[in-house]
């Protein structure tokens, strides 16, 4: 088998489960285990996976418009904001990212909540002006009319002197060894300080996102205190999580 094909099929088996080992890419492709380890340097110089211990992850670049991501795995989604409106109580100071995932929790806030959120999303910010009980505090910069967010430094510097008490985190990828992971590298800067500024992180993440890795890095894995899931929290992909004292939900 030629290095092109073989560089094919190793990218399409990825495509389809976002993560790959070795081991098993060199009995299906019935090549050594140092030509399949030459094969993922070579393509991770292309800038097309992320190598990890044993295997290799996809990484995927292209930044998705904020209609594709709001109507993209809508079930899954409304399932996590079930379980993360949970989470939430009167008195908090809270941060959303500007994640579909979020809006859905924003949508199913209790009227009796009395709580003030954060954000620099213009769709979740709408949704809760709604609420009748919500304190919104919209954080303004330059609006990224694609994603419907707000980006730049003016959106960092005010989340400095923020203290929330919980932070509602969206996310492209989440990995053990890159942690939490954007393709964006301004969306990157701002999650990395709303995290920072925040006591507890709630990540919210679809399970299909799990071992995904983006091109730019936001926090460690450490830095998370939760992962809320649209699947059982018992599932054997939640386990090297869970060895980090991770709560699954």
């Amino acid at each position: 088998m030629l290095k092109q094909e073989r560089h094919k099929l190793i990218l399409d088996m990825l495509k389809t489960s976002k993560k790959v080992l070795s081991k098993n890419l060199s009995d299906e492709l019935q090549v050594s285990e140092d030509t399949i380890r030459r094969d993922l340097k070579e393509l991770e110089l292309q800038d097309l996976i992320y190598r990890v211990h044993g295997g290799a992850l996809l990484k995927e670049i292209r930044v998705r418009s904020y209609d594709e991501r709001s109507t993209a795995d809508i079930d899954e989604k409304k399932k996590i904001a079930l379980k993360a409106v949970k989470l939430l109580k009167s008195g908090q100071v809270i941060i959303m990212s500007g994640s579909s995932t979020n809006l859905e929790l924003a949508k199913i806030i209790p009227s009796e909540i009395n709580a003030t959120i954060y954000t620099y999303s213009l769709p979740i910010a709408v949704e809760l002006s709604h609420h009748p009980a919500i304190e919104v505090i919209f954080i303004g910069g330059k609006l990224n009319k694609e994603a419907q967010v707000t980006v730049g430094i003016d959106v960092v510097n005010p989340i400095y002197n923020i203290s929330a008490d919980i932070c509602f985190m969206g996310t492209d990828g989440i990995d053990i060894s890159r942690g939490l992971t954007e393709p964006n590298w301004e969306v990157s800067r701002i999650k990395n300080s709303m995290i920072r500024a925040s006591n507890y992180v709630v990540v919210m993440c679809v399970s299909s996102r799990v071992n995904s890795v983006k091109r730019h890095s936001v926090v460690p894995i450490t830095e998370i205190d939760a992962i809320v899931s649209d699947i059982n929290p018992d599932h054997s992909m939640f386990s090297d999580f869970k060895a980090l004292d991770l709560t699954i939900i």
